[in-house]
């Protein structure tokens, strides 16, 4: 496989012998002088033998290890920083390995590097480093902006070299995700067992210290979802297509049981869209509906208001209820809360249109432009109550307009060039199938993007840039196919050459 392949030949055989006796000479060496402490020398080794030699594995590793990771602050209090461990520490880890791999003059690194999708990456990179530059937090800004580079490296370029170069499949990528995810669900559908299983303040704290919140813990649901249930269509084998039933049932009560309105709401959103597909209505419908609809809105906009208004129905237990609390702007302290954090957002916009405030800087900006009459018990003057719970509004203060057009700009041009290799996919192939799963729920994120922001999480980050990973690396298989022809997963090895 490429990336065993080059990983073996840039370190060679000499290192892993001489890490081998050095290993047992410092384990030896504690041993006999009783020092307990610096037993963790010899795990580093082995770690090191592990990321040197086998590197996929290592990956692996990490997919499983993604879900389970923790807060560094659960084990260690009164830190200025947190990280999330492990999964964090391996995305660090493995940045060198990318490093190397777009060293290698490949069939891959050339084709991706003229991608449209990567020139606009390069552009949203490159803007957050001007406004980083321009920041009022450098420091913050800085962290920030490497933590965004490493995501683009690790989490989509990786894979897509992976995918691309057969060292693993999507299905393995997702398989050993969904495994560290499943414990994760477990863990929380038995706390709420034994806490309450149909009490929504119980589901908040349930996916602790997994996931900070059961927004975001809703959110993976409902990234998962559609691509699960796509597995189960494509699956031929009565044992694996069970299975994958049985685990789309699941996730879909651990979302439900999540009592999150924005997930919910985003898979509705999804269905729309593969309805929309499925039915094969023409894009220029989809507009025109999409555009009735905005005029439709903004002609009966007093009459809507007053409504929202006279709605007092409070976020409960009873799904009806909670469903109906979603138009409650009034006495639902989340949704006034939400408020707040937009009204925030774009009061911070207007006075830094073009460069904004400093990326990752909301959370400790936001405070004084905060309205009044919208504070909450959940509001907080301190910068320790998060973030804009928009991934567009929050990336509009910290970098202005030109971030959040290029950050459109690469769902647009990942989405159009997903639907366009769906299309050019033979019908009821596997590939189309599953290719039309990973973008719905990408619609998922996107249509959750506008109430929370989560792509600072890597747990989240990862499935969200894997999936355009995925799509990307079948485009290049692909790529000497024409537009017009149909394909299926018997040209493989045809197009490969």
């Amino acid at each position: 496989m490429l990336i065993v392949q080059s990983i073996k030949s840039f370190f060679g055989s000499k290192p892993v012998l001489i890490a081998s006796i050095l290993f047992v000479l410092i384990n030896a060496l504690l041993v006999a002088t009783e020092k307990s402490l610096f037993i963790v020398v010899p795990v580093f080794f082995i770690f090191l033998l592990f990321y040197i030699w086998f590197p996929n594995r290592f990956y692996k590793l990490y997919l499983l290890l993604s879900p389970l990771s923790i807060p560094l602050s659960e084990y260690v209090q009164g830190l200025p920083f947190d990280l999330w461990m492990p999964s964090e520490l391996f995305i660090v880890a493995l940045a060198p390995l990318v490093f190397i791999m777009l060293s290698k003059s490949s069939i891959e690194n050339r084709w991706f590097s003229w991608q449209p999708v990567l020139l606009v990456i390069y552009f949203f990179l490159g803007w957050l480093l001007v406004a980083t530059i321009n920041s009022t937090m450098p420091v913050v800004s800085a962290k920030y902006l490497v933590l965004k580079v490493l995501y683009f490296m690790v989490l989509f370029y990786l894979p897509f070299i992976l995918f691309s170069s057969d060292a693993i499949s999507f299905k393995k990528f997702l398989g050993f995700y969904i495994v560290g995810m499943s414990a994760v669900i477990l863990i929380t559908l038995w706390k709420q067992w034994e806490r309450g299983l149909f009490d929504k303040f119980v589901a908040h704290g349930t996916c602790n210290p997994f996931f900070t919140d059961h927004t975001s813990y809703a959110a993976t649901l409902a990234l998962l979802i559609p691509v699960v249930i796509s597995f189960a269509v494509v699956s031929k084998k009565g044992l694996l297509k069970w299975l994958n039933i049985a685990l789309s049932l699941i996730l879909i009560v651990a979302l439900v049981l999540s009592y999150t309105r924005a997930a919910w709401l985003s898979l509705i959103v999804a269905g729309g869209v593969g309805i929309i597909w499925w039915l094969k209505i023409r894009f220029r419908y989809v507009v025109a509906l999409a555009v009735a609809f905005v005029v439709t809105l903004g002609y009966f906009q007093d009459d809507i208001v007053v409504w929202l208004n006279q709605n007092r129905t409070a976020s409960s237990g009873d799904l009806r209820k909670h469903i109906s609390s979603i138009a409650n702007i009034r006495t639902d302290e989340s949704n006034v809360e939400r408020l707040n954090r937009w009204t925030s957002a774009i009061r911070m916009f207007e006075e830094k249109p073009v460069f904004g405030w400093g990326p990752g800087t909301y959370m400790f900006q936001y405070a004084p432009f905060q309205a009044s009459y919208l504070k909450t018990r959940e509001s907080s003057n301190l910068g320790l109550k998060g973030n804009a719970h928009s991934e567009y509004l929050g990336l509009l203060a910290d970098a202005g307009i030109p971030a959040v057009f290029a950050f459109i700009l690469i769902i647009v041009v990942v989405f159009y060039d997903g639907f366009n290799l769906a299309l050019r996919l033979k019908k009821k192939s596997q590939e189309r199938t599953i290719v039309v799963g990973v973008l719905l729920g990408w619609v998922t994120y996107v249509s959750h993007g506008f109430l929370n922001n989560f792509l600072d999480m890597d747990k989240v980050a990862i499935l969200f840039w894997g999936y355009a990973a995925y799509i990307y690396s079948l485009k290049f298989r692909y790529r000497n196919s024409k537009p017009s022809s149909e394909m299926s997963s018997k040209t493989f090895s045809d197009v490969r050459s």
